[in-house]
């Protein structure tokens, strides 16, 4: 058993290290509006503390080995006492979150603070207890590979059997009791080397001779930089893809975790001992897997299109990083240089990863770093290729690398504009997402104009004809078949009394084409630059014509509302949430504690519309669910495209406890029968998951 300690220990500490990443995104995506741009921030954070924990690691390995165990053990138990002051502290410190302008380094702040110092040493497991085997003259590389296994299994736990089932209050304090057996198992293992190097030093002896798996096939000058160059550009991948993907896809830590769960298992493979013998198979297969991409690039909508371009995406994921993984491991040092060796290997992760997550979307007004990492990964390909010197596989290898140039052709092709795509007339990219104003010329009975169409990441979320008398007509999903009918459908609105209305979710303000002289509208827009375009009267005319009496807050909707609550504001007539479309559902807005609140901010005959047109996410079962838990009648209506009037197709819940005072159905509206659908369980701030709601 103890034979076999280091490598559980190992195990142990990968599994808590990856194991956290899922559930510190889960506890900071409500402090910043949902946005899945937490998670690349998190990533390059959680990169900066494996290079600080790789450095750590470097500094002492070199410590005399009582030196080692006694400052070891006593971090590791510093880090127990941080995580459970975290677990105590951390709803007071979340609370004052979500304020700074600058949100991507106010998360890589959060990151540095919630769990620096316990990630820091849970980093550096590996590579010490690599470093002490390594002293006994063990093979140690294969201990990386159980490393990442252990990464794998972590991530799989969190989103299928911890965060659904656990409280997030209890699983941190779980995370401090493992992290506690995790210290007692590194200090059977410090015990254990201290006994070992003391009997070497008794005895006079030297050491025994420190072996590697087997001699690094390659050994020239360049070896240290593509050290560093390797794992820059699959972390850089890695990255560039998971914001790719979810422009389209919730931020669920579920589609993280199968990205970095990809790229885990692809160190598990490309560290084994027979991966080398994988590097031009798999060489081939990532330039086969770009090929896919460029077949699939455009197709990223509804109707099973998207789902190729995830496959193809997850696919490239695996087999390039693979692909760089084993390279990396083919360019393995003698064990005397195995701190040095990781430390190049985290320096070029945390590089890749603040470039591809900080760096990128302050330059680019879009995802420049998806078809970047494609290019970068192409050229690792091509100058693989030209590096073999075997016979009989260098034909081979030059072969694959001109496959790969004209994989790196053909996507460079499908990015190209097609000649019906419309023109983009603004494009703006922030912590919240792309986002761009397209522009089409049209043509009705009252004139000529043109239609500006509002797309954010993929996904339309505004229209306005701009045309003569057209100009404050309902589009998208706010006509009176969908949207609008929790505004034509009020008593107030239909015996000409003013109506007080709050939108959860501003966009480029169709809603307001409803608002008259005598009512009061009050808007919740996250993103600065989607309230820049909406208020540019050159792109859309919604807000500066706006009739009402107009407020609108830059601010997370929940936030706003529990100021309002606090201040006892007066209470709306209808109350409409338009965050979950496109996707990207925040989950604080979707919880039970959520929906009491919007409760509480509603007239007894008050509507709270929720928008739930999702792609890839059937709502029903959970409004049905929210109806059930408020004892409150839920009516949700579906209509259809008509392109004609710019409307879409689009699913709507109103819940109203006075049903019977509703103006009646709009003509083209079915209604849903609720009833056909399953139970599910009603998400909390502390526990809930929408996985079983995924269209798959």
């Amino acid at each position: 058993m103890l034979k076999k300690l280091p490598a559980l220990t190992v195990f142990w500490g990968s599994s808590l290290l990856f194991g956290i990443q899922p559930m510190l995104g889960r506890t900071l995506l409500p402090s910043f509006g949902g946005t899945a741009a937490v998670w690349t921030v998190c990533l390059a954070a959680f990169q900066t503390l494996l290079l600080i924990g790789y450095g750590y690691a470097h500094w002492i390995s070199k410590r005399q080995p009582k030196t080692q165990r006694r400052a070891h053990l006593a971090l590791l138990g510093s880090g127990i006492v941080w995580i459970i002051l975290i677990a105590i502290l951390r709803k007071t410190g979340l609370a004052v979150l979500g304020v700074s302008s600058i949100p991507s380094l106010e998360v890589l702040f959060c990151v540095l603070v919630s769990v620096g110092l316990p990630y820091v040493l849970l980093s550096a497991n590996s590579t010490l207890i690599q470093t002490w085997m390594a002293d006994e003259g063990k093979n140690v590389y294969h201990l990386y590979a159980i490393s990442n296994a252990g990464s794998f299994v972590g991530l799989l736990a969190y989103p299928f059997i911890i965060e659904p089932y656990i409280p997030l209050t209890m699983q941190w304090f779980g995370f401090a009791v493992a992290f506690a057996i995790y210290t007692l198992l590194v200090g059977v293992v410090t015990q254990k080397f201290q006994s070992s190097r003391s009997d070497i030093d008794q005895s006079n002896s030297s050491p025994k001779q420190v072996i590697t798996d087997s001699p690094s096939p390659i050994q020239k000058s360049i070896t240290p930089l593509l050290w560093l160059i390797l794992p820059a550009v699959s972390v850089f991948m890695l990255n560039a893809i998971t914001t790719h993907l979810t422009l389209d896809v919730m931020p669920l830590p579920l589609l993280w975790v199968v990205l970095l769960g990809l790229f885990l298992l692809s160190y598990v493979v490309g560290f084994s001992t027979w991966s080398e013998r994988l590097l031009i198979p798999f060489s081939l297969l990532t330039t086969i897997a770009m090929a896919g991409i460029a077949l699939t690039y455009r197709k990223t909508g509804a109707n099973g299109g998207f789902a190729m371009n995830l496959g193809a995406c997850l696919t490239f994921c695996f087999v390039g990083c693979t692909f760089i993984h084993s390279w990396l491991f083919h360019l393995r040092p003698h064990t005397n240089r195995l701190t040095h060796y990781y430390l190049f290997n985290a320096l070029g992760g945390a590089v890749g990863g603040l470039t591809a997550s900080l760096a990128m979307p302050m330059l680019f007004k879009t995802v420049v770093e998806f078809p970047a990492a494609l290019i970068l990964v192409l050229l690792l390909v091509i100058a693989f290729g030209f590096s073999i010197k075997k016979k009989g596989v260098c034909a081979f290898a030059v072969s694959n690398a001109l496959i790969a140039c004209a994989s790196l052709a053909a996507l460079l092709f499908s990015m190209q504009p097609r000649k019906d795509d419309r023109p983009v007339i603004h494009k703006e990219r922030g912590f919240f997402g792309t986002l761009q104003v397209l522009e089409a010329k049209a043509r009705t009975a009252s004139g000529e104009g043109v239609i500006h169409e509002f797309v954010h990441g993929k996904t339309v979320h505004g229209i306005q004809a701009l045309i003569p008398g057209k100009e404050r007509m309902p589009t998208t999903y706010f006509t009176a078949q969908s949207g609008g009918y929790a505004i034509l459908a009020h008593p107030k609105y239909r015996s000409g009394e003013p109506m007080r209305v709050n939108i959860l979710g501003l966009g480029v303000g169709v809603m307001l084409c409803y608002a008259r002289t005598n009512d009061y509208y009050r808007c919740y827009e996250i993103s600065p630059q989607v309230l820049s375009i909406a208020k540019d009267p050159s792109l859309f005319t919604f807000v500066k014509d706006c009739p009402a009496k107009l407020e609108i807050l830059c601010e997370d909707a929940r936030k706003g509302l529990e100021k309002e609550l606090a201040a006892d504001v007066e209470k709306y007539d209808m109350i409409q949430i338009d965050a979950f479309t496109g996707d990207n559902l925040p989950y604080h807005l979707s919880t039970r504690e959520a929906f009491e609140l919007y409760f509480k901010m509603l007239k007894p005959d008050g509507i709270l519309a929720v928008n739930i047109s999702n792609w890839h996410l059937g709502l029903e079962p959970f409004v049905k669910a929210m109806g059930e838990a408020f004892n409150c009648p839920v009516l949700v209506l579906s209509s259809g495209n008509d392109y004609a009037r710019l409307a879409f197709a689009s699913k709507f819940a109103f819940f109203c406890r006075t049903p019977e005072k509703l103006g009646p159905l709009p003509q083209g509206a079915k209604i849903i029968d609720l009833n056909h659908f399953k139970n599910f369980p009603v998400p909390t701030d502390e526990k809930g998951s929408f996985i079983s709601l995924i269209n798959w």
